[in-house]
């Protein structure tokens, strides 16, 4: 398992109820509750940046035994297999107007993460079989909607969206490349000393990493958790111990002290409480399709990996849990037109009853 794991579960300690906090400190702020949070550009900057760290503290998480191997493997078909069965149901129910489906699709294909990363620190199995096929099948689980919605949200056409993509990718990865060709420079230690004697400096450096991917997104018309994803794939490279850095405890302090906070207050503020109680069983159909797009996939192609059904099961629940990317996705839909305010708030309630429901069924089911 990789070492970055500890360092990112800590803030994340106890999100599950933190998460809810917040969001519905941000429902009763916002423009269906108290009317004090408005829309507001300043705010939704922060937020966006916000939501840029988080992706780019996962990607420190990402190395290349959590996508190879046979774990790797499993986690890569299961998150195809959940494509094909979201485009079944989407081809096939009657979805009705106020959506894209292949939105739909991309947004409950998704696994989170970081919720996911603290459920098993805190239930002892981060080093346990079990543990590394979930750790490997939520890896699966980011990297493929984060991919997803950059070539198939996009506003461009999709040869220019592919190319404005791999573009990124290239930059990404020729920055990725710079510390192990440094390191055979004379004048490599001097630099790494002289940046050393200033604990601020090497925090500036890993923001300015942050903020450069990310322009660069937007400049090309690529989302940004595609930059931010691989701006924290990029950092692994420069920091030789994630578990240990004293830099990266100083990112995460300011990332969970104010940014990630502002994200979710301002995502729960966006929840339309009306389209809610006109539509209540709105989050909950979402939440089925959450399990059945998500969940029936891995049940059934981890039969022989995990033959115990209460283990299966418990890997099916834990894997479904979704929260960031619907988040995302209902906003860029909603920002284009392209997705009603009634199913974004499903959508929206879905995503936050699977964060709490699916994973206190896992610790029910436990044995």
């Amino acid at each position: 398992m990789v070492a970055a794991a500890p360092f990112l579960a800590r803030p994340f300690r106890g999100q599950v109820p933190t998460v809810a906090v917040l969001m519905l400190g941000g429902i009763g702020l916002g423009p269906s509750g108290l009317g004090w949070l408005q829309p507001d550009p300043a705010i939704d900057l922060f937020a966006k940046i916000g939501l840029g760290l988080i992706f780019a503290l996962v990607g420190l998480t990402i190395d290349q035994k959590t996508l190879g191997g046979v774990s790797g493997r499993l986690g890569a078909i299961g998150w195809l297999a959940t494509l094909g069965v979201g485009v079944l149901v989407a081809s096939t129910l009657p979805l009705g107007g106020g959506l894209r489906p292949v939105a739909l699709v991309v947004a409950l294909s998704s696994t989170a993460l970081s919720t996911l990363l603290v459920i098993l620190q805190e239930s002892g199995e981060w080093d346990s079989p079990l543990g590394r096929l979930l750790f490997s099948a939520g890896t699966w689980g980011q990297l493929g909607p984060v991919l997803a919605v950059a070539l198939l949200l996009g506003s461009a056409d999709p040869i220019t969206t592919a190319f404005s993509v791999a573009l990124v990718v290239l930059v990404a990865w020729l920055l990725a490349m710079v510390p192990a060709q440094m390191r055979q420079a004379k004048g490599w230690p001097w630099l790494v000393s002289q940046v050393g004697t200033a604990s601020a400096t090497p925090l500036q450096l890993l923001y300015l990493l942050i903020v450069g991917l990310i322009a660069l997104s937007v400049h090309l018309g690529v989302d940004i958790l595609m930059g931010t994803l691989l701006a924290g794939l990029v950092m692994r490279r420069y920091i030789e111990n994630p578990q240990t850095s004293a830099v990266l405890k100083q990112l995460e302090t300011s990332a969970y002290g104010l940014f990630v906070p502002l994200f979710f207050v301002v995502a729960g503020s966006r929840l339309d409480l009306a389209s809610v109680a006109a539509n209540p069983w709105g989050p909950l159909v979402c939440l089925v399709g959450i399990v059945v797009i998500r969940g029936l996939p891995q049940w059934l192609l981890y039969r022989r990996t995990l033959p115990d059904p209460i283990q299966r099961l418990r890997f099916s629940l834990l894997v479904s849990q979704s929260l960031n990317l619907p988040i995302v996705v209902g906003y860029l839909e909603v920002q284009a037109g392209l997705m009603s305010p009634e199913v974004e708030a499903a959508l929206l309630g879905g995503s936050l009853l699977s964060v709490l429901v699916l994973p206190a069924l896992a610790l029910v089911i436990k044995r």
